[in-house]
């Protein structure tokens, strides 16, 4: 791996852990044993290596998305994997990493947003045309207006203004919305297998 690199896969552990506002690219040469000046010759400012760790990032999420995707026996079984995989503490980390963001890098974070976004509608499509073949979608719904629903449900319950872990944890709030949202949309075929992860007895 290339030192830039490498830079940016210690300094985006580093932003995650501690929030993009509060390390400094001190911390930052520090973490990866170079001199600021070092640093420098490789990224502009704070910034600029932020939106790079951002980039790679986004690179990262839809690698694992595209394996998780392609991996699943089938489209309920990788909402299912999704929920057990993600704990409270990681949830948590990102979402006030994301918060921290849109308040001291609007800019970034807009950009970020957008590709997020678009990334968003073409999964969801996919998702959802799988779940149909599948037959575990019902064949008649909305899919342009369900995804919208579901990326809309996803930033509410990570919304940490409107849900407190003090009354909620994060995989409560999944399994009560998303999870609850998916049956609902669901053929019997599909709300069997939703019901057996819930352990709901028919």
């Amino acid at each position: 791996m290339e030192l830039r690199e490498r830079i940016i896969e210690v300094t985006s552990d580093l932003f995650m852990n501690n929030g993009c506002k509060s390390v400094t690219m001190d911390e930052v040469a520090a973490a990866n044993g170079i001199s600021k000046r070092t640093l420098y010759e490789h990224f502009n400012d704070k910034t600029n290596l932020l939106e790079e760790c951002l980039l790679m990032m986004g690179e990262k999420m839809k690698a694992a998305g595209d394996q998780a995707f392609n991996g699943s026996k089938s489209i309920l079984e990788l909402v299912c994997i999704e929920h057990e995989s993600q704990t409270d503490l990681m949830i948590n980390m990102r979402i006030r990493f994301f918060e921290e963001l849109k308040k001291f890098y609007p800019v970034l974070y807009n950009k970020m947003y957008k590709r997020f976004t678009d990334y968003h509608k073409v999964t969801t499509k996919k998702f959802l045309d799988r779940g149909q073949q599948e037959g575990l979608f019902l064949k008649n719904i909305d899919t342009e207006l369900v995804g919208k629903m579901i990326f809309e449900i996803a930033v509410l319950i990570q919304n940490s203004e409107i849900f407190s872990l003090a009354n909620h944890s994060r995989k409560q709030l999944f399994r009560e919305s998303m999870v609850i949202y998916f049956r609902g949309m669901s053929t019997e075929k599909g709300i069997k297998l939703i019901d057996k992860y819930l352990n709901i007895k028919g």
